[in-house]
């Protein structure tokens, strides 16, 4: 009983540090634009967070639990190193303020840890398959992140010449039209749409937070799922299968919330005005196209980096603008920390497994 205490531990340590490193991604956008206040933002991030988690996280789930490595080989021993080697590599990044991929963390984990058991028993236990299939849609979703918001702010942007809710957007509008621009900050119809463009930022804020619970917090409850199902006297002794699996997707959210509310304000504050200067347009813009490209992907079962496609988004948008509003110290910052991920997680995970 000892074990499975200790599995639900690391796992709450894990969705700790998600919620202080990768909650940025949603609620940043709908800060930084000075929409909604920061705990007000995080409290409808847990709303939308858990309807996702509930009830669209299911293919992310199999796919973590027996799509990369077999199910029986996650044990509790295993699945303790993953979550542990992916919490404590969040939880560094966030102290260095680099909103690295949890998703990617969690499943180079598991891909560590096959390799080490393929070592030991000189047979192949990783799904090669589906570990190619990840990595160009790891590769492959920033980019298709960076189109979908390049096309998405320009066609908004058509209609909406004008946001200048930053002094340099009302200067660069007044200098190219200054009667129009004039007109409209008198007249009240810049305030007016202004104002609607800040109900989409927070539809599209609800709408990131449930992609955010289909896919990334779907990676940590599919470790979670793998570790306890392997544990028959466990599930001998407490509640059916659905019972518990709903239990531990409430707690990792708990453990998100405390996360983001102790710890991760700082990655907010980068990512919301240290990377990008935002406004309701720009940021609804961010949010919508981030959030359908991790959606559709966790729909297919495939947990993706939700910190990549965001970047990927925010580096389309900024191109489609008519002046760059990217602060590029920081990009290149997020660049770093992005590319570290993937052989730190696997090649920890892999090490412990050995030594074990």
């Amino acid at each position: 009983m000892i074990q499975e205490v200790f599995l639900l531990l690391v796992g709450l340590y894990l969705a700790w540090s998600l919620g202080a490193n990768d909650v940025s991604n949603v609620v940043s956008t709908a800060v930084g634009s000075k929409t909604i206040s920061f705990r007000r933002a995080v409290l409808f991030f847990v709303m939308f967070a858990l309807i996702g988690l509930l009830f669209l996280s299911g293919p992310v789930v199999r796919t973590v639990s027996s799509g990369i490595v077999p199910s029986e080989l996650m044990t509790i021993p295993h699945a303790i190193i993953v979550l542990f080697t992916a919490g404590a590599w969040i939880h560094f990044a966030t102290w260095r303020k680099w909103p690295v991929s949890a998703s990617e963390s969690i499943v180079s984990g598991v891909i560590g840890v096959g390799l080490a058991e393929s070592l030991k028993t000189g047979g192949d236990l990783v799904h090669w398959a589906m570990v190619l299939k990840l990595i160009g849609v790891w590769l492959f979703s920033p980019l298709i992140g960076f189109v979908a918001g390049w096309i998405l702010f320009k066609i908004l942007h058509g209609f909406v010449r004008h946001h200048h809710l930053y002094f340099r957007d009302f200067l660069h509008d007044f200098l190219g039209h200054p009667l129009r621009t004039f007109h409209e900050w008198f007249s009240g119809d810049m305030v007016r749409r202004e104002r609607f463009f800040k109900g989409i930022l927070l539809l599209s804020m609800g709408y990131m937070a449930l992609a955010f619970g289909a896919s990334t917090l779907a990676t940590t409850a599919g470790v979670l799922h793998s570790g306890v199902m392997s544990d028959g006297e466990f599930l001998h002794l407490a509640w059916d299968e659905n019972t518990i699996f709903v239990l531990m997707k409430t707690m990792v959210i708990l453990a998100v919330v405390i996360g983001v509310l102790t710890y991760g304000k700082g990655l907010v504050d980068l990512l919301g005005s240290h990377l990008l200067k935002l406004n309701p347009l720009r940021g609804a813009v961010i949010q919508f196209a981030a959030a359908t490209v991790i959606v559709t992907a966790a729909l297919f079962g495939y947990p993706v980096s939700s910190t990549g496609i965001f970047i990927g988004v925010f580096l389309g948008v900024n191109r489609g603008d008519d002046h760059s509003h990217l602060k590029s110290h920081a990009a290149n910052h997020l660049k770093m920390a992005f590319f570290v991920t993937i052989p730190v997680t696997a090649t920890v995970a892999g090490l412990l497994t050995l030594v074990g």
